[in-house]
């Protein structure tokens, strides 16, 4: 189960705290104070030059620990500060998870019913969603730059899975007044139950490969590619974690998640899957070339973090290889591969039960998936999920069957951080059957073995 939490500040007119139900977090009957009239700044909803964070630990069941909530803006003329944060259960977000308490007088904890969510519901207890919010004198008014706000937190007494810290703050001008110089701040972070103490993570010898994983492997990366990491003790035994889009983070692919980290040089990968001995990533936007480390960070950022051994791989401006519908113990794989203009698959028509499937024809334009294909213009960083097409910068040459390709375009995927299509039409004279096919950049090819059915 997952645990979410979030805020937002009041007006200064609220300066006092604002009614529950205001951190603008993704629950039932959730507004922001912006967009429920306590601040007219709807238009100023994460627009200034401020942010909010929350500094939060993977929770130990029924441990209290101290949770920080910094906001923060440069402009001098935000002088005055608020925050509002509620701790839900992913899978029931009209309920709280756990408790607060107030670390000093800068904090207050307010209840709400989720049934009237206009109004305080006092005392707090059963059926009741619990806030931690500013006090009057937590405003600070007059104070510049920022402030933390100090929180306790006892989670619920059994692991309840993920837990999600939403918060929302309000950056104010301290004018006492509802108008437009308040900017408002959200973020949200996920945190899971700490992990008790054990073996270390450890990345097998040559376990830093290319995602498509051919035989043999791929063992370079390249900047904003997808590489797959094989080792031990990732994850529990039984762990099968999806990057969703709830797991975004400012819309982009985390770079942590779980509690994980993957360092990659002087910067972190980017997650897509967790499982216990494979974790599937995407390499960071690097100048380096070259050697680079790669280490696996479990508790990432929290004092209990564990390190797993460095792996040494070589960076390169590309490592292209193609992903595929199935591997197969000889190497020869069917390439992930549709028709361009109907959506259809391509391959032979038993290539994967219960999957329709048809070969492709002289003169189709098909696209093909792959990744490696390196830098592209425009310019995208990891993480971020393509808005449009970017072309690579190093043209892509293809052959099919022997035969050279037209490429039509080669470049990113739109939607899909690190996965690259190269769009060709089938040579004129290709002939019947499975036609290897290679893709090269400069000096550097895809690995023998890719192949498209093909069938006039």
């Amino acid at each position: 189960m997952a645990v979410c939490v979030a805020m937002i500040l009041p007006l200064w007119a609220y300066s006092e705290g604002p009614d529950p139900f205001k951190t603008g977090g993704p629950f039932p009957n959730e507004s922001s104070c912006a967009e429920a009239g306590c601040h007219a700044s709807p238009n100023r909803i994460n627009t200034g030059q401020g942010k909010v964070t929350i500094t939060v630990s993977p929770y130990k069941p029924g441990q209290t620990q101290r949770i920080v909530v910094n906001v923060s803006d440069p402009a001098p003329t935000q002088k005055r500060w608020g925050f509002q944060l509620t701790a839900r259960p992913a899978n029931a977000l009209a309920t709280s998870a756990g408790t607060f308490a107030a670390a000093n007088n800068f904090v207050q904890v307010i209840c709400g019913d989720p049934a009237r969510p206009n109004l305080l519901a006092l005392p707090c207890g059963p059926n009741r969603v619990q806030f931690a919010e500013h006090t009057l004198s937590g405003t600070r008014n007059g104070t510049t730059g920022g402030v933390d706000f100090q929180i306790d937190w006892t989670p619920p007494d059994t692991n309840v899975g993920d837990v999600i810290l939403a918060a929302a703050g309000n950056a104010a001008n301290g004018n006492a007044t509802n108008d437009i110089g308040d900017n408002i701040y959200t973020t949200k972070v996920t945190v899971s139950a700490a992990v008790d103490s054990g073996p270390a993570p450890l990345i097998s010898s040559g376990g830093v490969i290319g995602a498509g994983l051919s035989n043999p492997p791929v063992k370079t990366i390249s900047p904003n590619g997808i590489i797959s990491v094989f080792g031990a003790n990732f994850a529990p035994a039984g762990t099968v974690k999806l990057v969703g889009g709830g797991d975004l983070v400012n819309g982009q692919l985390p770079s942590n998640f779980g509690g994980l980290c993957v360092q990659v040089g002087s910067q972190r990968a980017r997650f897509f899957h967790v499982f216990e001995k494979q974790l599937n990533i995407q390499a960071p936007t690097l100048t380096d070339r070259g050697n680079i480390s790669v280490q696996v960070i479990q508790n990432c950022d929290q004092p209990n973090a564990v390190q797993s051994n460095v792996e040494t791989v070589v960076i390169q401006d590309a490592a292209p290889e193609f992903f595929f519908f199935k591997q197969n113990a000889d190497g020869k794989n069917p390439i992930a591969a549709v028709n361009a203009l109907t959506g259809a698959f391509i391959g032979a028509a038993n290539l994967i039960p219960g999957v329709t499937f048809v070969a492709a024809k002289p003169n189709d334009i098909l696209s093909l998936f792959a990744t490696g294909l390196g830098a592209t213009n425009p310019s995208f960083q990891a993480g971020v999920l393509p808005d449009k097409i970017a072309s690579t910068t190093t043209s892509v040459g293809v052959t099919v069957g022997g035969i050279t390709a037209n490429v039509l375009y080669a470049g990113v995927a739109p939607g899909l951080a690190g996965l690259y299509q190269i769009n060709i039409q089938v040579p004129a004279n290709a002939t019947d059957g499975d036609l290897p096919v290679q893709a090269a950049m400069n000096s550097v090819s895809t690995p023998a073995g890719a192949f498209i059915t093909v069938k006039k």
